[in-house]
């Protein structure tokens, strides 16, 4: 079976045992003595196969064969007993979610970011063309404002179509997720890129991208009119 079948075949098989035993992606690698978040980074991978290793440790974990999990056989095994995955029960948190009208939506949406191997790939839209709500711990922040991700550079981190916030007041560390402006002297045509920034140094900012691993881009920091830093989840909801 040509590789590309084997992998999709693990894609689809490893995700069906997971659902019909009733495990998530995190406990599946955790039963399997790996990472918790192996299955979830590899799966987000197109065309990923664990190595031999590793697949008969993910086979044992859901008493299966590697066979099986890359479609080489049709049957999980010849007699499957009950799995010792363990299963995790999901309770309500005892607090109040915060009220609606506690995130009012003043965030204003300014474009899109381009998720792309190409520096400014992407043009911010003249002006504001949406909001959304505030988070919680951004109550007092000001000029806080957000972008939609475009292009699958930044998966599986951040998502084509998924919204991150942005604020231009905390300023950008190695390591951090930033979106980079850049201009050609027309204020009318300012572009943007998101990416982590990895380096600073020779008049050259560089950043690098998750997909395909360690890609990155380089910007002359002639070209650049403002570098603002993506918060995390921690930052927008003060955990």
């Amino acid at each position: 079976m040509p590789r590309t079948d084997e992998a999709a075949a693990f894609r689809k098989r490893i995700s069906q045992l997971a659902a019909e035993l009733g495990a998530s992606m995190e406990s599946v690698s955790r039963a399997a003595g790996l990472h918790k978040t192996y299955l979830r980074k590899t799966l987000a991978r197109e065309g990923a196969i664990p190595k031999l290793e590793t697949l008969e440790k993910l086979a044992k974990a859901m008493s299966t064969t590697p066979d099986w999990l890359l479609g080489r056989a049709d049957a999980p095994t010849a007699d499957t007993p009950a799995s010792s995955l363990p299963v995790y029960e999901v309770r309500h948190a005892s607090v109040a979610a915060p009220a609606r009208s506690a995130m009012p939506a003043d965030v204003p949406v300014m474009g899109t970011a381009a998720g792309s191997t190409l520096s400014g790939a992407f043009q911010l839209q003249g002006g504001v063309i949406d909001y959304v709500r505030r988070p919680p711990a951004l109550a007092g922040a000001r000029d806080i404002y957000a972008l939609y991700v475009e292009g699958s550079s930044m998966e599986p981190r951040y998502f084509p179509g998924e919204l991150v916030y942005v604020n231009p007041h905390k300023p950008p560390r190695i390591g951090d997720t930033v979106i980079v402006q850049e201009g050609n002297g027309d204020p009318a045509s300012i572009t943007a890129s998101i990416g982590v920034l990895h380096r600073r140094a020779n008049g050259i900012v560089t950043l690098r991208k998750y997909n395909p691993p360690d890609a990155e881009i380089t910007i002359s920091v002639t070209r650049i009119t403002a570098m603002h830093r993506v918060l995390t989840p921690n930052e927008m909801f003060g955990v």
